[in-house]
């Protein structure tokens, strides 16, 4: 049985750990990525916000990896109010196969060997880690990093699993398109989102190349599961005019994603000596939204960053720790904080997510902070001062 070795070991080929390898190799450290599934379709919507779009221009740069453009959405609130708001400037989904791919070949090219086997064990040597894979080989490496997703194998060795209360629940189902889908009023390039009475959390519809992608998602444990698919089955059936497509178009899909409780905030560490956390495996991804793939990105480029300009064993950890919360950190934090207001908090009277939609419908300014809202692009912490002063800015 042969022992390699590496300078860096990134478990985890996901945007996270794909894009993290790509910095590393194309800045010459030698680094190894290791996946047992590769490019494979994660249960999630696959939206990318037009942030990341405009920060990682690579996502468009590349005609082989089919996406959807979106430039429309509909949304309906907890009383059945609905509007429809275009915008200039789209965002993207993908089938997370072809994104997951498009980021993998992106490391390989640059030089990131990749592995496809599973990390099985792993452990501390003298002059840094030593690490056993599923098909048996090993592997020696001076850093670690953990990119494996919110169920993360590393961050659960390293520093334990999240609490039920950092955690939200995802069901959905890909439906395959049969050609008849956009017949009616339905565009191709319009996401649909539903915000249910009582619920910390949405309901979704994503068109992608071939595939409706539908979902639903709230904090762990608020709903039981059979509650969460039947709110589902129930979009899902009004989505197609009160007929469920049949079974053998549907995949269904679960997953846990991480939505930090503001009081995990302040004691939250992503890294120690010799190793470091990314994008879900680090618990990075917004609260409200529960949209992780422009974090994932972010995380993997402050992490290459702390690497590239600090010697790993303390210095590159430490820099790395007061860069993610400077980037991005507080946003996340402050986000976690309003996520009860978001869903079950008032504004002139009305719960916010139907008087957000209630005044858009008339106020071309809350539409924008409304559209903001869901690109990213609206700070959490402002959000009720800018919707009273842009509600004064009538169509």
């Amino acid at each position: 049985m042969s022992e390699n070795f590496a300078e860096i070991a990134v478990i985890g080929a996901g945007p996270a750990g794909a894009h993290l390898a790509t910095r590393l190799a194309e800045s010459g450290r030698d680094t190894i990525l290791f996946d047992p599934r590769g490019a494979w379709e994660k249960p999630c919507g696959g939206g990318v916000p037009t942030r990341a779009l405009r920060e990682f221009a690579f996502l468009l740069e590349s005609s082989g990896y089919p996406r959807k453009l979106i430039n429309r959405i509909t949304m309906i609130s907890p009383f059945e109010r609905r509007i429809t708001v275009n915008f200039k400037t789209p965002f993207a989904v993908f089938s997370r196969k072809v994104l997951n791919g498009l980021i993998l070949d992106r490391a390989i090219s640059a030089g990131a060997r990749f592995i496809r086997s599973g990390v099985k064990d792993f452990s501390r040597t003298s002059d840094g880690w030593s690490l056993k894979t599923a098909d048996g080989q090993e592997w020696r490496a001076r850093f670690l990093v953990g990119a494996d997703g919110a169920a993360s194998f590393a961050r659960r060795r390293l520093i334990g699993i999240f609490p039920q209360s950092d955690l939200a629940l995802a069901f959905g189902y890909n439906v395959a398109m049969d050609g008849t889908d956009f017949q009616s009023e339905k565009k191709e390039d319009e996401v649909l989102i539903r915000f249910p009475k009582n619920f910390t959390g949405y309901l979704w519809a994503f068109p992608r190349p071939g595939v409706m992608n539908f979902g639903v998602a709230s904090k762990l444990g608020e709903r039981t599961s059979d509650e969460l698919r039947q709110l589902l089955s129930d979009f899902v059936r009004d989505y197609y005019g009160g007929l469920m497509p049949a079974s053998e178009r549907m995949d269904f899909f679960g997953a846990k994603i991480p939505t930090l409780d503001r009081r995990s905030w302040s004691e939250l560490r992503a890294s120690g000596e010799g190793w470091a956390l990314v994008g879900d495996a680090a618990g990075f991804a917004d609260p409200i939204t529960g949209e992780g793939i422009y974090f994932a990105f972010k995380s993997a480029d402050v992490l290459a960053e702390a690497i590239s300009h600090h010697a790993t064993g303390g210095a590159a950890e430490s820099a790395y720790e007061r860069m993610w919360r400077a980037s991005f950190g507080r946003e996340l934090e402050q986000a976690s904080y309003r996520l009860p207001q978001f869903y079950h908090g008032t504004f002139l009277g009305h719960l916010i997510t139907d008087a957000m939609i209630r005044l858009a419908r008339f106020h071309r300014g809350v539409r924008k902070t409304l559209v903001d809202a869901l690109m990213g692009e609206q700070s959490y912490v402002t959000l009720k001062r800018d919707l009273l002063r842009r509600a004064w800015q009538i169509i």
